[in-house]
Formats: C-alpha cells, structure tokens, sequence
C-alpha cells in the first residue's frame, strides 16, 4: 500500500492553550479611573492656579505670580496629556484582550477537532493496511491532504495569535515603563517610539499616500506595530482610507472609550458646556448602537457577526456629529449594505439606524444568499436637520455628502485583500439620502454594484433618468404610496421638481426597477409616519432590499411605475394595492426618521 503521511498537530500542552489571566472589563475600568484623575484633576487645579486671589492685584509680585501659576497650570496640562495617553492605551489593550480571548476560544476548538479527525484517520488508515483498491487508497491520501492543510493553517493562526499576545502585553508594559517616575509624567508627552517609527514608513496614513498605499502599509506592519499605532494614533487610524475595518474599530473603540471616560469624568464635576454635553450624547448613542450590533446573534444562523466602528467623529458638522457602524465582517463579506440615510438624522439617532441595518442584515440572510453578509449605516455628512427647512429644499448638503460617501466606499474597497475578490456592495440611500447616493453614483463614480433609492425626494438635478447614475449594475426604488417625503420629486413635463431635488426615481420615465413597498398601517392620505418604515421587519420592502443585496435582484416583487398625464395630477398605481406584509414581525425599536 502507498504511504500515506499525516502531520502532527500542534501539541496539546496545557501551557500552550491555557486561559488568558487578564481581563478586559478590569482593564478599562482602570482607563477610565486614570482619565477621571486626569481630567479632574486638571480642571480643579488650573481653576485654582489661574485665578488670582485678589482681584486688585498688580506689580512685580502679580506678575511671578501669574508667571508661577501658569507653570504649574502647564505642568498639570501635561500630565493629564500623559495619564490620558496611559489610559488609552488601557482601552487598547482591553479591547484586543476581548478579542484574543474571543480568539483562544476558537482556537482551542479548532485544536480538539484536528487531533479527534487525525486520530480517526489514523484508525482508518491502520484498518486499511493491506487494502489495494486504488480508491480506497486515494480516498485515505486525499483526506490526509486536507488534514496536512488544515495543520498547517491551524500552525499559522497559533502563532499570529501568540504574536498578538506579546505585541498586546508589551504595548501595555510599555505604556507604564516609560512614566514610572515623576519627571517622565510632568515632562512632555512622549509618544511610544514603536508607534512614532511606524507612522514615518512610506504609506502611513497622513503622508499623502492613496488608500491602497495605506493598506499596504498597514499590512506590512507587525503585531507590535499595528497595536502601538492603534494605542498612540486612534483618531488617524480610525479615520484612514485604507486601514481594514478591523484595524479601523479597534481605534474608533479607543477614541470612543476615550470620549466616555473624559466626558463622564468632567460631566460629574459640573465642568461641561453645551457642545461638550452634545458631544457627550453623541458618543453615548455611539456606545448603545454598537452594544447593539455586538450583541446581535442572527436567528438564521445562531451566530454573533459582531459589530465594527467604522467612522467615529462626534464633534463632526457643528456638533451633529458623523458615524459609521456595520453588523459582520467589512473586510471579507461577499455582499455588502452602505446605507446613506437622510433627513433629521444625526449620530444620536445611532441606535436607530444601528437596528435598521441590523434588520437589513437579517433581511439578507433569512431569505437565502450565497456567502457571508455585511451591512452599514454611513452617516458622514450633514443631513437636513427638518423636513421643511432650507436645506432640505436644496442639493447643496446632498452634493458634499456624495463626494464624502463616494471616497468613503473606495476606501472600503482599498482596504480589501485582493486575494478575496472584490465584495457585491450595494449603496441604499433613503430620504435625502437617496439624493446624495445619486450624486454619489453620478458625479463621483460612487463604486457600486446595485443602488437602492428609498422615499426619495428626488435623484439630484443631474439625473433625468436612471442611466445616468452610471452603475453598472441596476438600480431599484422603493415608494410607499403615502410617503409624503417620496413625492417631493418633480413627476414629468408638466410636475416639475418643486424642492429642486431632481424627479421622482419612481417615474416610469426615470426608468429605475421599482419594488413594492407599502405598510399594512398606511391611511388613507399621506404623511411623514410611513416615511420612516422602509426597514421596517417583515414589511413588503425590507424583503426585496434584502434580495437586492444578496445579489438576487431578480427576486424583487417589482411595482408598476408612478407616471404623469399631462391633463391631470400624478397617478400612482401603488395607492390602490393591497399591502402585503405581516406588521406583526415588525420590531418594537423602529422608530421614524
């Protein structure tokens, strides 16, 4: 019989696999004491130093003394820098500790089934000695093959995985070494050298460098490295075209934790202002939305895809805030949702879009796709804050936030492996959102497979018809029939657009693919309640955009047309159907945009 080799796994020692003795929850909590110190002690001690005594003060004796206090103002100036730098690093490391344990888990798992298929395979094998039947051989040799590969994977994995260990305890050990004394603490910040080394290469983000310079440079970065930038850097890091979603999400969770612990710590003192209190709430919508997608387990599939912070700036837009969250992997899903939405929305309405993107998400898989799925809000630019006020009349905050969306999505795809092929994305804009996805796919080659447009009060000025968005792919619309927001768009010759937002994409004319999308609850006249259910669960157009994104366009319950005869008002054919969804699936945190 021919030799048939079969790898030994990696060993099975104890010492090897055992338990990480650290824990996270401990960990920040530590961050966040430090940053309270820091943070209160600072303003208590700058008040006290900054504020002469005595009003009517003056001579050389005020002047040594202003010139005294703002010494020691400074030196408290630093050393809250210096404690604040410590506790991020503290949040850096409590969140990849998360992710090693989370990691180790799997691991274990993967080591238990290797050694239980080698041993069989062994028995088999034995059982198999003078068997000569080439098939039987074959079959046995094959099997082996898989396994070898399977060994050998599971060797790489371990030793990343080890790499990440070190790297993530050395950041930390670090990170206290270098202001173990009292001169080191009060000196200027020092940022750690392993961090400060790796933003001089070529491609560090900031340097000019393209997106898939970046990624490059990310890449090529070691696990030290990677931790150290992520620790010293989040707010760069965290915003990159480039970085992969993962290396994105550690540093937005860092900036995030950051934001808590400073902001909470001032609040409980009394020390913050309205921006700071707008700011504050931002990040504390920020913090429940991705609670949210963290904890969400797919009823399809029993499993956690887990939540990635992918663009984080809650001082964005004159306090509105910007936000970006996604539920499953960014970085490797086959089929991804990039949803712009519109209209009143800013990054305190987080957990609301968090669960339409969820809903979408499950959309996508409960009803069949083929491979892994992904699905976003993108909120990175200044929606209209009302529905009847100026900007909402106009594209102009449209057309800044379809450059920013549009660079957004090439910065996604930059930051890919190219060995996986590129993903199927789709871009869904709702509300004034489907104008600026317009503008996006139009006038800056928004790099999208397939384009969904919901309650839109128009495609932009620039788009007569659906053509020239210029995908490649289809695009689709969605319009409950008593969407008063959907019919804000111009209708034809005769029915101009009136908000100057371009024509209705539902117009036969426009030529899109319209699905159906109308609510059991709907009334007889139009309103704003039905513009906000168009994720709603088990509704008519929560299903089809899940079709859409999964690749299955062909699988939408398409809608007739809405159309304009130039001798009376718009018809639109949907008014008289019959909705078909179930309201009783649909989920309690839906909420009106």
């Amino acid at each position: 019989m021919t030799t048939i080799r079969v790898d030994q796994p990696v060993p099975a020692a104890t010492s090897d696999l055992d338990e990480l003795t650290g824990d996270p929850g401990q960990a920040d909590a530590f961050g966040r004491d430090l940053s309270s110190i820091a943070v209160q002690g600072f303003e208590v001690v700058a008040e006290r130093a900054l504020t002469a005594p005595v009003v009517a003060w003056f001579g050389e004796s005020r002047v040594a003394y202003d010139e005294k206090a703002t010494q020691i103002a400074n030196q408290h100036r630093t050393l809250t820098e210096n404690l604040q730098a410590v506790a991020r690093t503290c949040f850096a490391y409590a969140d990849t500790l998360a992710d090693l344990k989370w990691e180790r888990d799997g691991l274990v798992s993967t080591h238990q089934h290797l050694v239980a298929t080698r041993q069989t395979l062994l028995n088999d094998i034995t059982a198999a000695a003078d068997e000569t039947e080439p098939l039987v051989v074959r079959t046995l040799q094959d099997r082996a093959t898989e396994l070898n590969g399977a060994i050998a994977t599971f060797q790489t994995d371990y030793a990343d995985w080890q790499q990440r260990v070190t790297a993530n305890e050395t950041l930390m050990r670090d990170a206290f070494t270098r202001l173990d004394e009292v001169e080191e603490v009060t000196a200027p910040a020092i940022v750690d050298p392993i961090a400060a080394g790796a933003m001089d290469l070529p491609g560090a983000p900031g340097s000019g460098a393209t997106p898939e310079q970046v990624r490059d440079w990310w890449n090529d970065l070691d696990a030290a490295q990677q931790e150290a930038v992520i620790a010293a850097y989040p707010d760069v890091i965290g915003s990159a075209d480039g970085i992969p979603a993962d290396g994105r999400d550690q540093a937005n969770r860092v900036s995030l934790d950051a934001d808590l612990a400073d902001l909470e710590a001032q609040d409980a003192i009394g020390a913050l202002n309205e921006d700071e209190r707008r700011h504050l709430a931002n990040a504390e919508a920020t913090r429940t939305a991705l609670q949210n997608a963290d904890s969400y387990v797919d009823p399809t599939t029993d499993e956690a895809p887990g939540g990635q912070l992918w663009l984080y700036d809650p001082t964005a837009h004159g306090g509105d805030g910007a936000v970006a969250i996604g539920v499953g992997d960014l970085d490797t899903a086959d089929h991804i949702a990039a949803r712009v939405p519109g209209i009143t929305t800013d990054q305190e309405d987080a957990p609301t879009l968090m669960q339409e993107a969820i809903n979408t998400y499950q959309s996508t898989v409960y009803n069949g796709v083929d491979g892994t799925v992904a699905s976003m809000f993108w909120l990175g630019y200044d929606a209209p804050d009302a529905f009847y006020s100026p900007a909402t009349l106009s594209q102009g905050r449209a057309e800044e936030g379809a450059e920013a969306f549009a660079d957004d999505i090439a910065g996604l795809r930059a930051s890919r492996d190219p060995d996986l092929g590129p993903a199927h994305l789709t871009a869904i804009g709702h509300s004034y959102g489907s104008t600026t996805t317009a503008l996006a796919a139009s006038e800056h080659d928004l790099d999208a497979d397939d384009v969904v447009l919901l309650g839109s009060p128009g495609a932009g000025l620039q788009n007569p018809t659906a053509e020239s968005l210029g995908i490649e792919g289809d695009v689709y619309v969605g319009r409950n029939s008593r969407d008063v927001v959907g019919v804000l768009g111009g209708e034809g010759a005769i029915h101009s657009p009136a908000a100057q937002l371009g024509f209705d994409p539902s117009t036969d004319d426009f030529g899109a693919i319209r699905f159906e999308a109308e609510d059991p609850s709907r009334s007889w006249h139009r309103g704003v309640a039905q513009h906000g259910l168009y994720f709603a669960n088990d509704s008519e157009s929560l299903y089809n955009i899940g079709r859409v994104v999964a690749g299955d366009g062909d699988a939408v319950n398409e809608a007739e047309h809405s159309y304009d005869p130039w001798w009376t008002t718009p018809v639109d054919p949907e008014w008289d159907r019959d909705p078909t969804s179930d309201e009783s699936g649909r989920s309690d945190t839906q909420e009106d945009e």
